[in-house]
């Protein structure tokens, strides 16, 4: 038998009910890891839980909004209390909408900014704390293509995973002598919880299929798999970088 990846590691992961956080978090459990989860719907978590036959002493769900203070402190308070260390952490908890920059709402770009770039900060505080401590740890944001290069009605959100890439740059470097890995993930276009609503605008739908080398989006399961490459021993060397999953989108 193929030993686990992360056996025995312990993993806390965001926006884990749907799409990638989904994926991730049967896939890290697969490979041998004990789960954090948070996601905002229970639902969600109970029929996840129910499904992949989740071991309770393995993994912890916790419903709420990641992008509340008081809510970070008590999950993460939970998990520590249950797991007493953390090896593992991805910041995938998000959202996106589309609309021209002048009809945005002040209170609509501050709930992108809070719920996308604030839970990463929150997340990497709480956690950090602790890696620091222990002097070992890795750390995976998701991000986007959109992160790195500018599309229209999109500025919301790409604010936040640009902001997401840059401040995963900066925790590599300050954390490195603590010997915890930052990465990050920008995955293209690829089949999770939005795609369906995606799709009904077909000129936009086609069109990333045109811009895209390989001519085809991705999946949630594509994402996961770097996931797991970052949070393994595989990546040890590897940090403050990068990774795009987005079939080429990127090269040109």
């Amino acid at each position: 038998m193929e030993k686990e990846i992360l056996k025995d590691k312990v993993c806390v992961i965001t926006g884990a009910g749907k799409g990638i956080g989904l994926e991730t978090a049967k896939l890290f459990y697969r490979e041998g890891a004990k789960l954090a989860l948070i996601s905002r719907d229970p639902a969600d978590l109970a029929g996840l839980k129910k499904a992949e036959g989740f071991a309770d002493d393995r993994v912890l769900t916790y419903a709420g909004d990641v992008s509340e203070e008081k809510i970070v402190v008590d999950f993460i308070g939970q998990a520590l209390a249950m797991f007493g260390r953390f090896d593992v952490l991805v910041n995938n908890a998000g959202i996106r909408f589309r609309k021209p920059f002048l009809e945005i709402g002040t209170e609509e770009w501050q709930k992108v900014i809070n719920t996308n770039l604030g839970t990463v900060y929150l997340m990497c505080r709480e956690v950090g704390r602790l890696m620091v401590k222990q002097k070992a740890g890795k750390i995976i944001n998701l991000a986007s293509i959109i992160g790195t290069l500018g599309l229209p009605d999109l500025s919301a959100y790409g604010a936040s995973k640009g902001g997401i890439i840059t401040l995963t740059k900066c925790l590599a470097v300050e954390w490195a002598g603590h010997s915890i890995n930052v990465n990050v993930i920008a995955p293209g276009f690829c089949e999770t919880s939005y795609a369906d609503n995606f799709k009904q605008n077909k000129d936009l739908y086609q069109f990333t299929l045109d811009r895209t080398p390989q001519k085809k989006w991705g999946s949630a399961g594509d994402v996961a798999n770097a996931c797991l490459y970052l949070a393994s021993s595989m990546s040890d060397y590897v940090t403050g970088e990068v990774l795009s999953v987005d079939g080429g989108w990127s090269a040109w």
